[in-house]
C-alpha cells in the first residue's frame, strides 16, 4: 500500500513552463494549471510582484461612499490601505500607515470601523492627525524637531481611477489607464450606468481557496450541470452558455435563459407586467435582457449584467490559499422606489447566497483536492473556454514581466507539469 504524502509545491520556473506551454495551444489540447499553481505561497508571492502589484484591482462602488468623510479600510495584497470621498467629493485611495512611525492609523483592534465617516483620522499611536486629503494637520511636540514639514508627512496616495463608478486602484505608476484597458469593454456595459446604481446588498465571506479557484468557478458554465442542477442549470443550461474572444484585458460569457423563461418573460411583458424581483433596467439591447453576461476584468474585477441588476464581486488575495470575497447586488434607483423594493431584495439576496454557498462549498472542495499527491493537472471542456483565457492571461504576464524559464523549453514542459506529482511519488512510503 502507498502512503501517499503530501505533493511538494513545484518551482516557479516549472509552473511557468507548464501554463505557457499550455496556454500556447487551443482549449481542445490545453490542460488545467499545475496544482502548485494553486497551493504554493512562493507562486503567490511572485504572482503578488508581477500581477497584483502591476494590475489595477477593483476596490470600491462609488455608492459605497457617497459623501465627503465616508471611507473603507481594507488590506489590499498585505498593504493597509483606504478608499476615501475628501471634501472636495473626489475619491482618493491612500495608505493607512503613519508616516512618523508606521503605525497604522485606522486599526481594527483599537475600536476603528472598516468603514464610516469621519471628519479627518487621527493615529492612534501619537496622535498625529490628517485631513480626508492625507495631508498632515497636526503633530504634537515636534516643534524642536529641524527642519520638520508638515507638509512632506501627508498619508501616501496611490494612484486611483474610476470606471463604470467602480474605484479602482494600483500601485504602478507606469499602467495604462484603466479606461484605456478597458476600452472595449465600455460600450457592452455601458448601457446598464452601473455609476448611477447603488450597493444595496454586501455579503461577506472569509474563504480557504486560492483567488483562481474561484475566479474559474465564477466564469464557466460548466458546472451548471453539476453543483447548480437544481439552482441555475434550469435557468440558464450549461450547454446553452458561450464566450466571447479573447480578449487581454478581460473574459465575458454569456448564460442565455432556458426558452421556457423567454417565454415566460415576455408572457409578462405583454400583460404590462415584469418578470422576476426588480423592474427590467431601460435601454439594455434586446440580446441582453434574456441572459446573465458574466465578467472578469484581470486580474479579479468580478462583474455580472443581468436585465434587472448587477452584481460585483470584490476579491482579495491574502495568501496562496485564502481570500476575502464581498459580493454584492447593485440596483438603479427606479428598482429602489418600487415600493415592493425590500421585498425583493431580499428575495434576491437569498438567491446570491444560495447559488454561491453552492459555489463556495464546490471550491473549498477543490481546494482541498489541489493539495493531493493524487492530482496532477487536468483537461478541460469546450464549455470551460473562460478557464482557458485567463490562463492566456496569465501567460502573457509571465511573459510581460521576464520570468518565461530560460532552462526548461517549451517542448519540456510535460516534465514540469509532472514534477510534484513525481516529487511526491519518490518520497511516498510502501
Amino acid at each position: 500500500m502507498i502512503n501517499r504524502l503530501k505533493s511538494k509545491p513545484t518551482s516557479i520556473e516549472a509552473i511557468n513552463a507548464a501554463i505557457l506551454e499550455s496556454a500556447s495551444t487551443d482549449l481542445a489540447h490545453a490542460f488545467t494549471l499545475p496544482a502548485a499553481a494553486y497551493t504554493s505561497e512562493d507562486y503567490f508571492e511572485y504572482e503578488k510582484e508581477t500581477i497584483f502589484q502591476q494590475e489595477w484591482l477593483c476596490l470600491a462602488h462609488v455608492s459605497q461612499i457617497p459623501k465627503p468623510g465616508d471611507y473603507l479600510s481594507l488590506d489590499v495584497i498585505g498593504e493597509p490601505v483606504m478608499v476615501v470621498r475628501g471634501k472636495d467629493h473626489q475619491i482618493r485611495v491612500m495608505s493607512r500607515v503613519c508616516p512618523h512611525r508606521a503605525m497604522d492609523i485606522m486599526p481594527t483592534g483599537f475600536g476603528y470601523d472598516e468603514r464610516g465617516r469621519v471628519k479627518g483620522f487621527m493615529c492612534p499611536y501619537h496622535s498625529w492627525t490628517f485631513d480626508l486629503g492625507g495631508q498632515l494637520k497636526g503633530a504634537p511636540e515636534m516643534h524642536k524637531t529641524c527642519d520638520f514639514n508638515r507638509k512632506d508627512f501627508g498619508l501616501v496616495t496611490f494612484r486611483s481611477e474610476i470606471w463604470e463608478g467602480f474605484v479602482f486602484m494600483t500601485f504602478n505608476d507606469e499602467a495604462d489607464a484603466i479606461a484605456t484597458q478597458l476600452a472595449d469593454l465600455h460600450p457592452l456595459v455601458a448601457p446598464w450606468q452601473m455609476g448611477e446604481m447603488d450597493v444595496v446588498t454586501e455579503l461577506e465571506w472569509d474563504l480557504d481557496i486560492n483567488w483562481k479557484n474561484m475566479i474559474e468557478n465564477w466564469m464557466e458554465p460548466y458546472h451548471h450541470m453539476g453543483i447548480h442542477v437544481k439552482s441555475l442549470q434550469p435557468l440558464m443550461p450549461a450547454k446553452g452558455c458561450w464566450t466571447d474572444e479573447y480578449h487581454p484585458h478581460y473574459t465575458r460569457a454569456h448564460l442565455p435563459y432556458r426558452q421556457s423563461l423567454v417565454d415566460a418573460m415576455q408572457a409578462a411583458e405583454e400583460k404590462g407586467e415584469h418578470f422576476g424581483s426588480f423592474p427590467p433596467i431601460p435601454g439594455i439591447p434586446e440580446a441582453y435582457k434574456t441572459e446573465w453576461t458574466v465578467h472578469v476584468g484581470y486580474p479579479a474585477y468580478l462583474m455580472l449584467t443581468g436585465p434587472n441588476c448587477a452584481l460585483w464581486y470584490r476579491l482579495l488575495p491574502i495568501s496562496a490559499e485564502k481570500i476575502h470575497l464581498v459580493t454584492t447586488i447593485l440596483v438603479n434607483k427606479d428598482a429602489q422606489a418600487h415600493p415592493d423594493f425590500e421585498q425583493h431584495l431580499a428575495a434576491e439576496t437569498q438567491i446570491l447566497k444560495d447559488f454561491h454557498t453552492e459555489d463556495i462549498e464546490v471550491c473549498t472542495a477543490v481546494q482541498r483536492g489541489l493539495n493531493s499527491v493524487a492530482f496532477q493537472h487536468g483537461r478541460m471542456s469546450h464549455l470551460e473556454a473562460p478557464v482557458f483565457q485567463i490562463q492566456r492571461y496569465l501567460a502573457s504576464r509571465i511573459r510581460a514581466t521576464g520570468h518565461a524559464p530560460a532552462v526548461l523549453p517549451l517542448a519540456n514542459c510535460q516534465e514540469a507539469r509532472q514534477e510534484a506529482h513525481q516529487e511526491a511519488r519518490q518520497e511516498a512510503t510502501v
